[in-house]
């Protein structure tokens, strides 16, 4: 995780303001769309990630797992999890 990412608080399960300093530490400049991809292809996800984790912050995440059906967050918790 990068300096920029580390800045950021983590996710809450309610949306969380952010300041200034944090959206510009951690949303791109501009967006731009590399062979199906936000911002650089699939070897460099960083960007994406930070601007993931900005948006996990300011939605909240009870929001963000509606967007997804419960067996797909169980399979994926599983795949990291174990």
């Amino acid at each position: 995780m990068d300096d920029a990412t580390q800045a950021l608080p983590l996710p809450d399960m309610e949306p969380q303001a952010i300041t200034v300093d944090q959206y510009h530490a951690c949303a791109p400049e501009k967006f731009e769309l590399w062979e199906g991809y936000l911002f650089c292809g699939p070897k460099y996800p960083e960007e994406r990630h930070r601007l993931l984790r900005l948006l996990l912050v300011n939605v909240g995440l009870l929001e963000a797992v509606k967007l997804v059906p419960k067996e797909r967050w169980l399979e994926a918790l599983e795949r990291v999890y174990g």
